[in-house]
């Protein structure tokens, strides 16, 4: 026989949070972006499509969520020596350059005396650098996103003030001119008990909206 609570479960409008429902809650919606939709991989997860598109999910570290790569002993020891050859500067490969054109732009050698170790003579350096190039990825979706909030996003409006505070805050700034101490305790003119700090974000916002500096 079914006991009481069985049959007030049955009868309950909500709904029981299966497997299959709970699957579907962690499904990320990136519907509402056509750029991202057009190019997002259902079979990845989040942070798999973000790195795939050059992007990035979170500002901040991971903690945990994320694939372990594992490397083999011998991995970690090429890697090691690979580390360590390009680190080793042998010392006859120093050498003191005296040339400006190939010593770069903004740096400087100095030419000692041998015996006092005293500087002798200051080279500067003449030779220009090629500036940088940023690499990008095959993928970067960045300037397609660019370009669709240039041709579909429009202008931020400025913000205003409501209708029914516009009246209490102008007779509030006639009376009391920047003195947001004394707006607070006003109880006639302040009837929303405004703090400080709000009437100074609101009266800010009016004077913007009414050409007051």
């Amino acid at each position: 026989m079914v006991s009481v609570r069985k049959r007030k479960m049955a009868r309950s409008s909500v709904a029981k949070n299966t497997r299959r429902t709970k699957d579907s809650q962690r499904k990320p919606k990136i519907a509402h972006h056509p750029v991202l939709a057009a190019k997002w991989d259902k079979k990845l997860t989040l942070k798999q499509n973000y790195e795939k598109l050059g992007l990035t999910s979170r500002l901040g570290k991971y903690n945990g969520g994320q694939e372990n790569v594992y490397k083999t002993v011998t991995e970690l020891r090429e890697e090691q020596k690979e580390k360590e050859k390009i680190n080793h500067v042998a010392p006859e490969d120093v050498a003191v350059e005296t040339d400006p054109l190939k010593i770069p732009e903004g740096e400087a050698r100095l030419i000692r005396d041998p015996e006092t170790n005293e500087v002798v003579q200051v080279i500067y350096g003449t030779m220009k650098t090629a500036p940088v190039k940023e690499e990008k990825t095959e993928n970067s979706v960045i300037d397609d996103l660019v370009e669709y909030n240039e041709k579909y996003g429009g202008k931020v409006k400025a913000p205003k003030p409501q209708e029914e505070e516009e009246g209490i805050l102008q007779n509030l700034y006639e009376k009391y001119g920047d003195d947001y101490d004394k707006m607070k305790w006003d109880k006639k003119l302040n009837p929303l008990f405004l703090s400080e700090g709000q009437l100074k974000k609101k009266i800010a916002v009016w004077k913007k909206a009414n050409g007051i500096e």
